[in-house]
């Protein structure tokens, strides 16, 4: 056979991204922001739908690239097949459907892993790295007319397929690993893996049916109208950042536990701050637990894990602020994936949040999301006393000293962007009076 000969057919099996479905998304013009206006949720001009539009599209095309690149550098004629059809699958969706899944912590932490496989940085076998991409987006995609004619390959872990955007997992009888295949059968999902069909009704994964009535479904714990919450997860083991601390591995009461715990805080922010747990449940997609250190905070977030939230599990206003400040921390990611704020960024200064100096984009960092945590804390002071856990009063006025001292280090020292001094403008009118 001629080079040319092969070069004609590895062509035509090439993974194909038809750009012309997404012209639309993509040729919108870029809206007026003002982020004096993001800093706090409920503002009646609040850009955060906007950003999360503009950051979402920026994501998806880093995606697209990836399943493109490595679909096309995998030798595997089924793996090519799998991509083409996750490929196909998500150009039917919705707009906003789109923007929703590619900023899913699964899918973002996917697209960081990918390119540092593509950039050499990290060792992942093709099939393996392209079975997570169907494993996360595939249950987004789980109707006839969106996943029509396609196999999507899928990885099995601990003898279960998470569907995490859904909130479920399926039982499968498969070794750990394996590879799977999804298909859509009519109105039914089909899995073959391991010697075993699993074939169920769509309508009972969709959350539109009982998937009680199926023992091969296990819902995951959620807040209500909420994040998922679960343990670590084998993708964990490939992509979490060795430097982070570890999600603790609960039993399912203890998950449970957990759920009632943080779901309190939400409550919360549902009496006190209704915007803000608008802001929180559309940020926040999944929660995972680390361990406690009592009424101490313990929490934080992943710029690749987009809308995951590590945290201990505190209750009622303690975790009500913990929500709304590590939301802060995903929104301000949003804000630093599409805008420098300084030109001075690595410039290090004195934190008064860690009391070690710091680099300056962290500051902006702490400044957002602290604002966002003492203004929580002054909406639920007269509801809670000490019974309730540590006085409110003494931690506003402790905050709003380290915001004032970290405010004045940005406004001093800062090389400002034309974005950072709207933060600035921000930052001073949020500040608690």
């Amino acid at each position: 056979m001629s080079q040319d000969t092969v070069s004609k057919v590895r062509k035509s099996t090439d993974v194909y991204v038809d750009v012309s479905r997404l012209r639309p998304l993509f040729d919108e013009p870029a809206p007026p922001v003002d982020l004096s206006r993001a800093v706090l949720p409920g503002h009646p001009d609040d850009p955060t739908r906007a950003l999360d539009r503009m950051v979402g599209k920026l994501y998806l095309k880093r995606l697209l690239v990836l399943l493109r690149d490595h679909g096309n550098a995998c030798e595997s004629p089924r793996v090519r097949h799998s991509v083409q059809g996750l490929v196909d699958g998500l150009l039917r969706l919705p707009h906003e459907e789109l923007i929703r899944v590619v900023l899913r912590p699964e899918v973002t932490s996917w697209i960081k892993t990918a390119q540092r496989v593509r950039d050499g940085e990290r060792r992942l076998s093709p099939e393996t790295l392209l079975g997570y991409a169907g494993t996360f987006l595939m249950p987004t995609l789980l109707r006839p007319d969106i996943l029509e004619d396609a196999e999507i390959l899928a990885v099995a872990a601990d003898g279960e397929l998470p569907l995490a955007s859904l909130h479920r997992a399926l039982r499968v009888a498969a070794a750990p690993n394996a590879l799977l295949t999804v298909r859509v059968v009519g109105a039914s999902l089909r899995v073959d893996g391991g010697g075993k069909r699993i074939e169920l009704p769509l309508e009972a994964l969709s959350g539109k049916g009982d998937g009680r009535a199926f023992p091969e479904i296990r819902d995951l714990p959620t807040l209500p109208e909420g994040p998922l919450i679960t343990g670590p997860q084998a993708w964990h083991d490939i992509a979490y950042p060795e430097s982070a601390s570890r999600p603790l591995d609960l039993t399912a009461e203890g998950l449970v536990e957990f759920a009632a715990a943080i779901g309190s805080g939400l409550s919360t922010i549902d009496r006190y701050w209704p915007e803000a747990a608008t802001v929180v449940r559309r940020t926040a997609v999944h929660l995972m637990p680390v361990r406690s250190q009592g009424n101490s905070p313990f929490n934080f977030t992943l710029h690749e894990f987009r809308g995951l939230i590590m945290t201990s599990g505190r209750h009622t206003y303690m975790a009500a602020q913990t929500l709304v400040h590590e939301t802060a921390h995903n929104r301000f990611n949003s804000i630093l994936d599409l805008y420098q704020v300084t030109a001075n960024a690595d410039e290090e200064r004195y934190s008064p949040f860690v009391e070690v100096p710091r680099p300056m984009v962290n500051l902006f960092h702490g400044v957002f999301a602290f604002l966002n945590d003492v203004q929580m804390a002054i909406r639920c002071a007269d509801a809670f006393g000490p019974a309730d856990g540590p006085p409110i009063a003494p931690y506003v006025d402790d905050i709003t000293d380290r915001l004032s001292v970290g405010l004045d280090t940005l406004e001093r020292h800062a090389q400002v962007t034309e974005q950072g001094a709207q933060l600035l403008d921000g930052f001073r009118a949020a500040m608690p009076r």
